[in-house]
């Protein structure tokens, strides 16, 4: 009888968000998500051997020739018989292998830090290849220090496979509800350097030339972070290329005048990816779905390294691409860039998106929090932010790529209570939902800004102007301001009124976005 088998990485707060490191967090991540690639290797590995049909007739024609050999004497009829079954038995044993696996690809869907696969098998064997990669993540120097669950269900066939989903995944819950929210070590008599939590047990080099004690889980994400960032982008995409270490080389650029030391924090999540996964009603459909986003994404991020990997404005002194990812896999991309570059990237991702992750030949749609901040800036803090960005407000439409956008001059300007503080920034401009921005308009909305940019009659000191009187209820005062405008910038600015939504709300995002865009 077939089985369901449904592997997740649990309470992920304390493996890839517990530390401002940048080789931990993405050590953490991209770990997760080989931790998939190991559970089908396991199950490949590990399922039992089946005889394919022709195995059958190989050992019929054998047995035929055996007792045709065994005869004393041999007529011609015997003679001829005898040619023809050697002859059919060169070629089926030029064709088969003997010994098969019964299915070389078991996933269904792989995500960044869960796995559904199917286990054609018995009983018996599903519950071997269960314990298997159970004992693997708990001995496992790597994974130990996580947290995984793994379930087995019954296939009862593709009429109730959102009821069988359902149940094992009610299952890994109930193991998650039971397991400790953070796996640690005994040993160590100081904190982590690096985590502030876990014991310390292992001298490491750190930086600035300077050696500390880390735990043991810091210790195996922040190696396999650094390994990682130098094989990840070729392993995915073919492309060989070296990357900055840290954000401050990534952002480093003193041609880049205020942007210099500045960064553009990038978080996408599908829409309603999920829900497409819950709606799948059979292993095939889920399976689809998953194999075109994984498949989508993988050619836009080598579409994209092909245009800047090689791209002296993306380039260190050095040679070094500027980018960082952080996580990748499901339907969640982190990315790092320059502050300057953080808008043409993320247009560069919906205009490749649109074309190469579709379901059914569809489009799907995705939501993105973009934080501009100093290099500095505490990163899982910054990380927060742009998830609640994009899922607090760029998710209010799911039939739209909307983004959410932040600019920080210190972190702690946008406050705790993120909707008050987007509420009051927008403030008599509009409502807050002229905050947000289309992707589809990302072009036309540069496009106009870049216009007033280079405009030399057009100085950014009239917006904050322009701003200030709107802001202290002086609409006749802005108004003034607005009609001693240049006439050549009448026709950006018309522009950006209907782009923004609104005849307010484009000086504040003039104002905030000035910098931003070339």
């Amino acid at each position: 009888m077939p089985f369901y088998l449904r592997v997740e990485a649990v309470n992920l707060s304390h493996f890839i968000n517990d530390t401002n490191d940048l080789s931990t967090i993405r050590g953490g991540s991209l770990l997760l998500l080989e931790a998939m690639k190991k559970v089908e290797g396991i199950i490949k590995n590990n399922s039992p051997e089946k005889i394919r049909p022709e195995e059958k007739e190989i050992a019929d024609l054998e047995k035929q020739l055996n007792d045709i050999n065994t005869l004393q004497k041999l007529t011609p009829k015997d003679k001829n018989k005898k040619k023809n079954i050697r002859e059919k038995l060169r070629k089926l044993k030029a064709t088969s292998n003997k010994v098969v696996k019964p299915d070389s690809t078991p996933t269904i869907t792989k995500g960044a830090s869960w796995g559904l696969f199917v286990l054609d098998m018995s009983e018996a064997d599903a519950c071997k290849v269960q314990k298997k990669i159970a004992d693997y993540f708990k001995t496992d120097a790597r994974y130990r220090l996580a947290t995984f669950v793994v379930d087995l269900y019954p296939n009862n066939g593709d009429e109730h496979y959102q009821a069988d989903r359902n149940c094992l995944q009610t299952l890994n819950r109930w193991q998650q509800m039971q397991a400790p929210s953070l796996a640690i070590c005994k040993e160590g008599t100081t904190s982590c350097a690096i985590d502030k939590v876990r014991p310390a047990t292992i001298l490491r080099y750190l930086k600035n030339k300077k050696y500390d004690y880390v735990s043991k889980s810091v210790n195996q994400r922040r190696k396999y972070g650094i390994v990682k960032k130098r094989t990840f982008y070729n392993e995915v995409t073919g492309i060989y290329a070296k990357y900055t270490q840290d954000l401050g080389d990534l952002s480093k650029s003193a041609k880049n005048g205020i942007l210099d030391g500045k960064i553009a924090f990038i978080y996408i999540d599908g829409n309603g990816f999920g829900d497409i996964q819950r709606s799948s009603k059979t292993p095939a459909e889920q399976k689809q779905f998953d194999e075109n986003t994984r498949h989508g994404r993988e050619k836009l991020l080598t579409k994209f390294l092909e245009k800047i990997h090689n791209n002296p404005d993306w380039l260190t002194d050095d040679g070094k691409v500027r980018m960082e990812t952080l996580l990748w896999g499901g339907d969640e991309i982190i990315w790092v860039v320059p502050a300057w570059q953080g808008w043409w990237m993320l247009n560069e991702f919906y205009s490749q998106a649109k074309e190469l992750i579709k379901h059914n030949n569809e489009p799907l749609f995705h939501a993105a929090g973009l934080v501009f901040c100093h290099n500095d800036a505490p990163i899982h803090r910054i990380d927060s932010l742009a998830r609640a960005l994009a899922d607090q407000f760029a998710k209010t439409n799911r039939d739209k790529n909307l983004i959410a956008y932040q600019i920080l001059e210190s972190f702690d300007h946008a406050g705790i209570d993120l909707q008050r503080y987007r509420v009051e920034r927008i403030g008599k401009l509009g409502g807050p939902e002229q905050l947000l921005i289309d992707a589809e308009k990302m072009d036309d909305i540069k496009a106009s800004i870049s216009q007033l940019k280079n405009d030399p009659d057009f100085a950014k000191r009239k917006v904050y102007q322009i701003l200030e009187a709107y802001s202290e209820d002086e609409t006749l005062k802005a108004d003034q301001y607005i009609a001693k405008l240049p006439g050549t910038s009448a026709e950006p600015l018309e522009k950006l009124k209907h782009l923004f939504g609104g005849d307010k709300a484009q000086w504040l995002h003039l104002m905030d976005l000035w910098d931003y865009i070339d």
